[in-house]
């Protein structure tokens, strides 16, 4: 052919990799046949024109470049994304709860940023114990004066603690035998005095009796003795508070700042000289005040204390619990705990300590990523035989997960971006870069160990599973974007999140990897020794001889001619592709199993209806959720640990507390007395509320449980524990607190939750009430958001029915996708209602995949999964389905093109279903609860349509649809004439001389393809 040509040996061309052997003339054809495709692909439509875009070195550059700047920004942004997450779910517009933000964002506009300190003994010990009986005794001094008689008492005790402590009984009989005794000193007529005492003891005793709490302990110390400790720790907390950040207003919380409290009361008593004002006053010590908040600050076993730090405000600004200047204060108050005395083990916890846990999280799950990312590499290197194209992986993971940081960053800074946001896209982009690279690269390196060139294998490669990429990942990017429906922002952007993941890693997989390819053809073209050879290599070219390359020669115009006049016989091609494939079904075990999932065809899908119906509807039926932060941090996190103490030691309201809003009429509020009117009356109000909240089903709900300025430990009260708000007019607004051990993010939570909702409707004649707290937003949140799930489905499947029927032109096609997802939807979802809300995996005692301690999955899980997988699932069907036309086009029948399909694709298929369940595999490994369900989700689904779907399903279902499966069935045999060879009596034995066996194939033996 050479000779042919009409070259002389100086014009003649040589590999590059090797030295010139004349020999051997056909190891030239390859740059030959480089030319000839080039030359043929002159369209400058379609395929050929994006591939001659990259051929070119200009092309190349600018690929290059733009992917280089895309990812250097998104590594310079990096910082500033992840400080814009949020992990708290804001409140759904159009909800109970998003009414009761915005009125306490109008009258409360302040929120406060807490750090809550736990203190416990080092022994376990009890810091503080409370005892009956007071620990002081009333003082009198008294003295008559011109308006009346004015009498005063105190109780004092400087060596117990809080200055003294008397309970409200002895307080009421001390105070009793002191007037009296001091009425009978004045009043010398024994009627007269018994009258004046009765007037005491029936009207004006009652009446200050009515202005105190209840209270029936006093404080003692503790075992251990720790009092001085625990007392000088908050003193040191408000020290370093003000000296360090002396612009803030900060306020410190614990038993020591209980203020001691005054009660006077007047009253007109007839004594014999006339009427006589008597003035009654006490000096009562904080300590008495103590039991009010035992519950709160105090566990039941006395074992553990909290103290709380409060900053309401920088600079007159409200904290941000994610800025820095939280950060801060956060790390000081980590410094003091850590500097406690040795007697006491002191724990912080704060919103932005939550934060930095739910950030280790995402950081020990990028790290176990890392970890798996080798394996899956490994396996997509064994799959297309070439240790060299894990290169090409390798740079677009990098180039997709970094441009999508730079994509997400203005997304996280305008709208709510949650904190798992950065663990899903590392997981999107691990798998869809390594699963896209599979099915580009391995189709590369079929292409080129068939004796094609880099210029056409990067070619076919771009024309076959490059359109199964764009296909399969715009599915799974309108599929994403379908969790915009939802109204929950914290959930629909963690779809946007995904959806960009999966954008870039389709960008990566079709413009980088053929630039690389093309860029270094003879080096991804080796696959000597799997690529440890160096063939290819720039050293070895170098030391070896250099030939040039088919653009070299391009100007050789008999060159080109022979070229185009080579490739122009694509029947050649085809029948070179039915003896590699003849010889690759003659080695595999899948065509048997196909074969035999034809003939029992009807029996097995008739099995799987009726096994995922009645498990879809038994175990779908008990579908519950819960909600909360917990399931968002990591369980192995210091952070975790310290909230899950508090939580057990005073309950889920002292972190997460739920509060009551009331709005009375302005009219009711405007006098004193009016005021005191209406303090009375929502305080029976609350009482009323309790008693219909309260059921037999949770623990005692009374309304000792509500602290308010006008309810103090179930009572009544005028001077209450609470604040009023003056946004428009005084007294506009008022807060009640809710003290009650109950988790308001499990089931029953929820249920109590409803059940105060209703009760305080029926009371809206004291004003207007709202229920606010991050149970009920995070309840609303849910709810709203599987009201809207089954739509969100019914999209996602008519996105799939759309993009098949118009992808194959064929109707029955989307019918069997969507049954095959269907089918799989139900089994995922009805694992994981068995595995994490019944303990079905219990018994493997891992905390993974156990029970969960709330009752039933996280409510974000399902959403986020819902999408992964019904995306993941249709990306194997349409890379089986599209390698079942191309063996129709080249004239197999419709099943037998099935058979040869599975026998092809069934391998590469179950090699990405293991690097999907790698990829995942890091979610489902590491210790955050939310990420394990949804790695369960993923890695299910996957391995269900990987091994099932594709491997049963399909090639059943297509058996019994027979060429009905798609409108593109032989659309290639009116083109070429008779398929196989009909007319063509001479191929088989033409076949055998020009088709590279396998033998010859692992030898590196050039041949022509064309």
């Amino acid at each position: 052919a050479v000779s042919a040509m009409g070259l002389t040996d100086e014009q003649q061309p040589q590999d590059r990799c090797q030295p010139t052997n004349r020999n051997e003339p056909l190891a030239f054809l390859d740059a030959i046949e480089e030319v000839a495709a080039a030359q043929s692909q002159a369209s400058p439509r379609g395929v050929a024109r994006f591939v001659r875009f990259f051929n070119r070195k200009r092309g190349r550059l600018v690929v290059s470049l733009t992917w280089l700047a895309l990812a250097a920004g998104g590594l310079f942004v990096l910082p500033g994304f992840i400080v814009a997450l949020v992990s708290n779910v804001p409140p759904v517009p159009s909800t109970d709860s998003y009414g009761a933000a915005m009125a306490m964002a109008k009258y409360f506009p302040e929120e406060n940023f807490t750090t809550a300190f736990l203190c416990e003994s080092t022994r376990g010990a009890p810091i503080l114990k409370f005892q009956e009986g007071s620990t002081c005794s009333l003082e009198q001094e008294f003295k008559m004066t011109e308006g009346g008689l004015e009498v005063k008492f105190s109780c004092r005790n400087s060596s117990a603690l809080g200055g003294g402590c008397i309970t409200t009984g002895d307080l009421l009989s001390e105070l009793e035998l002191y007037t009296e005794a001091i009425i009978r000193r004045f009043v010398k007529d024994e009627t007269q005095a018994q009258r004046i005492c009765f007037l005491l003891k029936s009207l004006v005793i009652p009446t200050m009796a009515e202005k105190l709490p209840n209270i029936t302990q006093c404080p003692a110390p503790g075992d251990d003795g720790l009092n001085a400790d625990w007392l000088g720790l908050a003193d040191n907390i408000s020290a370093r508070l003000g000296a360090d950040f002396p612009e803030c207003s900060t306020a410190v919380q614990s038993f020591a700042s209980a203020p001691a409290q005054f009660l006077s009361h007047s009253a007109v008593l007839p004594f014999p000289e006339g009427l006589v004002k008597l003035d009654l006053s006490a000096d009562l010590p904080s300590g008495m005040f103590w039991n009010l908040f035992q519950t709160q600050l105090l566990s039941a076993d006395y074992r553990k204390m909290i103290i709380a730090a409060s900053t309401v405000t920088c600079d007159g600004k409200t904290l941000d619990p994610t800025g820095n200047k939280a950060k801060d204060i956060s790390t000081v108050m980590e410094e003091v705990a850590a500097n406690a005395p040795p007697t006491m083990k002191v724990r912080p916890s704060s919103q932005t300590l939550m934060v930095n846990a739910i950030l280790g999280g995402v950081s020990q799950t990028m790290d176990i990523s890392t970890m798996t990312m080798p394996v899956a590499l490994l396996i997509l290197a064994g799959m297309a035989g070439n240790l060299r194209l894990v290169i090409c992986t390798c740079v677009n993971l990098a180039a997709s997960l970094a441009s999508s940081v730079l994509i997400m960053y203005p997304v996280a800074l305008y709208t709510v971006t949650s904190t798992t946001s950065p663990s899903m896209m590392v997981a999107v982009g691990l798998a869809m870069s390594i699963d896209y690279s599979l099915f580009l690269l391995t189709r590369f390196q079929k292409e080129v160990t068939a004796g094609r060139s880099a210029l056409a294998a990067v070619e076919i490669m771009l024309r076959t599973s490059g359109k199964i990429v764009l296909v399969s990942g715009l599915t799974l990017l309108l599929c994403f974007l379908m969790m915009l429906h939802l109204p929950a922002a914290f959930i629909a952007n963690m779809g946007i999140a995904a959806a960009v993941s999966v954008c870039t890693s389709i960008s990566a997989a079709l413009t980088l990897t053929p630039a690389m390819l093309l860029a270094f053809p003879e080096f991804f073209g080796s696959n000597r020794c799997w690529g440890l050879s160096r063939d290819g290599c720039y050293c070895c070219c170098r030391r070896r001889g250099f030939v040039p390359r088919a653009d070299d020669i391009a100007g050789h115009g008999q060159v080109a001619s022979l070229g185009a006049s080579l490739h122009s016989q694509e029947g050649d091609d085809d029948d070179c592709h039915r003896v590699a494939m003849d010889q690759r079904l003659a080695r595999s075990c899948w065509p048997r199993f196909g074969h035999l999932v034809q003939k029992c065809s009807c029996p097995i899908l008739v099995a799987l209806v009726a096994i995922g119906g009645p498990f879809g509807y038994f175990s779908i039926s008990k579908m519950s959720y819960s909600a909360g932060l917990i399931p968002f941090m990591p369980t192995d996190a210091e952070g975790t640990h310290t909230v899950e103490a508090l939580q057990k030691a005073f309950g889920v309201g002292t972190i997460f507390p739920t509060t009551l809003l009331i709005v009375p009429r302005p009219e009711d509020v405007q006098t004193q007395q009016k005021r005191n009117q209406w303090l009375k009356a929502s305080c029976e109000a609350l009482q009323d509320i309790a008693a219909a909240v309260d059921t037999d089903h949770v623990q005692p709900f009374t309304a000792a449980a509500f602290t308010g300025n006008m309810i103090l430990d179930g009572r009544c009260t005028a001077g209450g524990a609470g604040t009023w708000s003056d946004v428009d007019t005084p007294y506009s607004a008022t807060q009640v607190m809710i003290t009650y051990q109950i988790d308001p993010f499990s089931m029953r939570g929820q249920a109590w939750i409803r059940r105060l909702r209703k009760a305080v409707l029926d009371h809206e004649d004291v004003g207007a009430w709202y229920v606010s707290g991050e149970g009920p937003v995070q309840m609303d949140a849910a709810d709203v958001t599987f009201k809207a799930f089954p739509l969100m489905i019914g999209l996602m499947m008519g996105i799939v029915t759309v993009l098949i029927g118009i992808s194959f032109r064929s109707v029955i096609a989307p019918l069997r996708a969507v049954f095959c997802l269907t089918w799989m939807l139900v089994m995922t979802f009805g694992s994981a209602i068995y595995v994490f809300q019944e303990g079905a995996l219990g018994f493997l005692h891992w905390q993974q995949l156990g029970p969960r301690s709330v009752g039933a999955m996280s409510w974000i899980c399902p959403c986020v999964a819902c999408s992964v997988i019904v995306g993941l699932g249709l990306d194997y069907d349409i890379f089986f389905t599209e390698r079942v036309l191309e063996e129709c086009e080249h004239g197999h029948k419709a099943n037998d093109a099935v058979i040869r399909a599975l026998a092809d694709t069934a391998d590469t298929i179950s090699a990405a279903g293991v690097i999907m369940a790698l990829a995942f595999g890091s979610l489902l490994l590491c210790s955050t609860p939310s990420l394990n369900e949804i790695a369960f989700f993923l890695i299910l689904g996957v391995l269900i349509d990987c091994f099932i779907s594709t491997k049963i399903i399909m090639p059943a279902a297509m058996y019994l649809l027979g060429g009905s499966t798609s409108g593109r069935t032989n659309s290639r045999k009116g083109i070429r004439g008779k398929s196989r060879g009909e007319d063509r009596p001479d191929v088989p034995s033409r076949l055998e001389g020009r088709c590279m066996t396998t033998a010859s194939k692992k030898q590196g033996k050039p041949w022509m393809g064309a």
